[in-house]
């Protein structure tokens, strides 16, 4: 929509079996860091209720599940043709560096997660066959690092309030509470000037 294409079936379809994919992927990379964050995720007043976690599935479903889901993802991500599928692989690599080390990292979470937000609008862009303008791309980067900076702001006031002085299986304390909220409240107001001077 944001390139403007409405004649043309085509990218749609393309669009479609590439949410697919990415979908798929991104549900095999959630299953993995699931499984591998159970201890964290058991001490964490909201994501234990979690299905691995409260022991509702079983943790060997996920071993089972992850690999079936990757490799119709990779099917899939084949199909839609064009870039999309090394996109799709370089997300899927960062995600797993995400998941097996770079979240327990201050900050470089952060900045992780916002790439892996923005390489979405990337790889759609390479699906539909669109070229991606500049203003998109960093109104994009700094929409999607202000969230991950208030998604981590969020999960250091609930272990404030548990009165815990260090997130499980993070690097953060949480007297780096009030630097999370600037760095995110910075990031938005430099996507708020993208929108104003673009």
């Amino acid at each position: 929509m944001a390139g403007h294409v409405f004649s043309s079936i085509e990218p749609w379809l393309a669009l479609a079996l590439a949410f697919m994919s990415f979908s798929l992927c991104a549900s095999t990379v959630y299953i993995a860091n699931d499984l591998l964050d159970l201890e964290s995720d058991r001490q964490h007043p909201r994501k234990r209720a979690r299905p691995f976690a409260s022991g509702l599935v079983p943790a060997w479903m996920g071993v089972v599940l992850a690999p079936v889901l990757l490799a119709l993802s990779l099917v899939l991500g084949a199909g839609v043709g064009g870039n999309f599928l090394p996109w799709l692989l370089f997300y899927f690599a960062l995600t797993c560096a995400y998941s097996w080390g770079l979240k327990r990292l201050v900050l470089v979470d952060c900045l992780t997660l916002a790439m892996l937000y923005t390489l979405r609008i990337v790889a759609g862009a390479a699906a539909a066959g669109i070229a991606l303008s500049f203003w998109l791309q960093a109104f994009s980067v700094f929409l999607f690092l202000s969230l991950s900076f208030v998604k981590r702001y969020a999960e250091l006031q609930v272990q404030i309030l548990a009165g815990k002085q260090k997130v499980h299986g993070r690097g953060y304390l949480t007297s780096d509470a009030p630097l999370v909220q600037m760095l995110g409240i910075t990031a938005a107001m430099r996507r708020s000037s993208c929108c104003r001077f673009t």
